[in-house]
């Protein structure tokens, strides 16, 4: 059977990375992703899976499906959504992925018992799909998921964090800047002073802890006082009860800030809170028993994966989203630079192998389900 999934994934290699180029050369941001979200939805149609479109009301999720008899239902997430200048975080390479995986493990779908999904999750650039898909009951269904995400060097349990963000506008009263300054009340002294606190609060931080924030309004004049102010921040954390911890934190210096500089305060959540990702050895250790045929290796080192809504996922059932190398000369996510390594042959093979490690992993599972059980008793 490991032969016949290898195979499959081999013959339709040039589809798949023809998929990918597609994907690339047609990027559209997070909940506009019409034409890709058709395109790996009719991909998987032409090879025989059942395909949901608008799953469970979100325009451009879907789930394809092959199934036989009951066994272990799998999951695996494809990503679709571009960044503002394009797919610059390899979402291209990771729809490809899980669908060339999905694919080959069809194959073992013909002896063995078990169900297969490839569910198109969009928006995880802004921490969305994943979560309404989750609250929409699509995950529950599930006995485990896995995806790979490409990156500069390859980690197999990586550190992500559980993020959240906030815009706090602060308003004061405006007056003439230089005629009667003492009349008004400055919002931008509210902002940077607010900006200020955090700067020392970031000190007394775990490690693992970021805060990172930009002013989205400064005033519109600068011979008059400014009225209304806004900062946006976001918190990030290793640790889901420290993010919450930190997060009453930066409220606190917010209420300081306006506190000092006479301003009101309003401040409101821009984005979901995306958890962290919960990591499930039973499910890691089979794929890293499967990755070294593939030439994957595990640098060994605890590479921080940013943050992502998968770790939402991970928080319902057992679930993998190890970082993989795609590109050869380390280039970083969210770069111009990982933007061109993308599409250059070192990243579609290890597409390729990526594919295989996941149906190999899948099949494993399948080969043995009671490693299900494993996996969700160390869930728990």
């Amino acid at each position: 059977m490991k032969e016949k999934i290898l195979l499959k994934i081999e013959s339709i290699r040039e589809e798949i990375i023809d998929l990918s180029i597609d994907i690339y050369n047609n990027p559209e941001v997070a909940m506009q992703e019409y034409e890709s979200s058709k395109k790996l939805g009719n991909f998987l149609r032409e090879k025989g899976f059942e395909v949901e479109e608008n799953l469970a009301g979100m325009e451009t999720a879907f789930k394809g499906t092959i199934k036989n008899g009951d066994g272990p239902k799998i999951a695996l997430c494809a990503e679709y959504d571009a960044l503002p200048y394009g797919h610059a975080c390899g979402h291209h390479l990771i729809g490809a992925t899980s669908i060339a995986a999905g694919i080959g493990i069809a194959e073992a779908l013909k002896k063995y018992n078990g169900e297969i999904s490839i569910i198109g999750t969009p928006a995880e650039e802004i921490g969305e799909g994943k979560p309404y898909l989750i609250e929409k009951g699509v995950f529950g269904n599930y006995d485990l998921a896995m995806m790979v995400h490409p990156f500069a060097d390859t980690c197999i349990e990586p550190m992500v964090t559980t993020i959240g963000g906030y815009d706090f506008t602060f308003i004061g009263k405006t007056s003439h800047a230089g005629a009667k300054p003492y009349e008004g009340i400055n919002a931008l002294d509210a902002v940077v002073c607010f900006y200020n606190n955090i700067s020392m609060l970031r000190q007394q931080l775990k490690d693992g802890t970021r805060i990172h924030g930009i002013i989205l309004e400064g005033g519109d004049v600068v011979n008059s006082i400014p009225d209304r102010c806004k900062i946006r921040y976001e918190i990030r954390s290793t640790e889901t009860d420290y993010y919450n911890e930190v997060t009453e934190k930066v409220i606190n210096c917010a209420k300081a800030a306006a506190l000092a500089t006479g301003c009101k305060l309003e401040y409101n959540k821009f984005e979901r809170v995306c958890l962290g990702l919960k990591r499930n050895k039973t499910l890691a250790e089979i794929f890293k028993s499967k990755m070294n045929e593939f030439g994957i290796v595990d640098n060994q080192k605890q590479l921080c994966g940013g943050s992502t809504d998968m770790g939402d996922v991970s928080h319902i059932i057992p679930s993998l989203h190890p970082m993989i190398k795609f590109v050869e000369n380390n280039e970083d996510v969210h770069t111009k630079e990982f933007l061109a390594s993308s599409i250059k042959p070192y990243a579609f093979n290890m597409l390729i192998n990526s594919a295989k490690t996941l149906a190999m992993t899948a099949l494993e599972i399948l080969k043995n389900p009671q490693l299900v059980d494993t996996m969700k008793e160390e869930h728990k």
